[in-house]
């Protein structure tokens, strides 16, 4: 009796075997071997299976003999047209067993495979590069606060925004940012900014750009500074984490102090901009270097760089950064070098 239900058992176990082999898709190389598993999909002579025992699967096209499907998917042909159906090996081609009749072709005739209802390739590809034209919108607001009181009183605050409106072919930034900052009663910051940076792809590599900026900073006697700039940028590294861009322009910039002094000069624009993402933080960097024309001894250099990290909510992130300015000849009393180096919180959205 208990051999009698073991071999029912048996049975009933191969049954379900054969039956699961029999309704899955099966492909032949030309060595022999059967992949046994669901064609997920085949373009550009790669096929993708998912199997139970490997996952899924990479097949170039060459080295497949032939291969049947346990259900209707699209086929496309070299003729460029496509045929919904079952695909059946039959002599050395394949059939396509359509409602309406069938199609047989050869392999190497097949130019695609995917699922009935889905997108044909060519479909998903433009829509994709549709996808990567538009423009969206990413924003941030970065606050730092720090103070002390007892022994000494001292408070600092820094606040700063930034939009960005971004496709595959450009880019446009707005930021804005004011500081302020007392130590014992004594102003030690009070500096207001705001600039937009645009820049558009002309080739694979080479972008023209656009940027203007109005600063004040009353510990420097800065009333106003006004830089508008005009140039071309290559990418020397353009990659999904990494991007390196060089960029020369051309300049003018205005300058009023409080003391009554004015300048005003046209200018070269020259900077290197980089950024490297590592997991799901980002490190990005900036050097700047602006020598007017008139004199060339009369020059600005600008360096910022920022570590960004995510903290628990994806909104949130954590920024570390360091800004510094080399101005050759400041004003009486002002001096050359000047470094700031904070932290924030991020509040990140799209």
């Amino acid at each position: 009796m208990k051999t009698s239900v073991l071999k029912v058992l048996t049975a009933c176990v191969a049954g379900l075997a054969l039956l699961g082999a029999a309704r899955a898709d099966r492909i032949e190389l030309v060595n022999g071997s059967v992949i046994i598993g669901k064609i997920v999909s085949a373009e550009a002579g790669i096929f993708k299976v998912e199997t139970d025992f490997a996952g899924t699967m990479v097949v170039a096209q060459d080295k497949i003999k032939s291969f049947s499907t346990d259900e209707a998917v699209n086929v496309g042909l070299k003729s460029g047209s496509a045929v919904l159906g079952r695909v059946e090996p039959a002599n050395g081609d394949l059939t396509v067993v359509a409602k309406d009749g069938t199609t047989t072709t050869k392999p190497e005739g097949i130019t695609a495979v995917w699922a009935a209802g889905a997108d044909s390739p060519e479909v998903r590809q433009l829509k994709e590069a549709a996808e990567k034209l538009k423009r969206k919108w990413a924003y941030e607001i970065a606050l730092g606060i720090s103070g002390r009181t007892g022994v000494s009183e001292r408070f600092s605050s820094a606040l700063a925004a930034k939009a960005t409106l971004e496709s595959s072919q450009d880019k446009l930034i707005f930021t804005a940012a004011a500081e302020q900052a007392r130590d014992n009663g004594t102003q030690t910051a009070n500096r207001q900014f705001g600039g937009a940076d645009y820049s558009s792809f002309f080739s694979d590599k080479s972008v023209w750009y656009a940027r203007t900026s109005l600063e004040h900073d009353e510990l420097k006697e800065l009333d106003l500074r006004s830089m508008t700039a005009v140039g071309l940028g290559h990418k020397f590294i353009k990659e999904e984490k990494q991007d390196l861009e060089g960029r020369i322009g051309v300049n003018y910039l205005y300058e009023s102090y409080s003391n009554g002094t004015n300048f005003d000069s046209p200018g070269l624009d020259l900077a290197l901009i980089h950024s490297i993402t590592f997991g799901q933080s980002k490190l990005s960097s900036m050097i700047g270097y602006t020598p007017a024309f008139e004199d060339f001894a009369n020059y600005r250099v600008h360096f910022e760089s920022a570590y960004e990290t995510p903290l628990t909510a994806s909104l949130w992130k954590l920024k570390l950064g360091v800004t510094a300015d080399y101005t050759s000849l400041p004003q009486p009393g002002i001096e050359k070098f000047d470094l700031l180096y904070y932290t924030s919180l991020i509040l990140n959205w799209k």
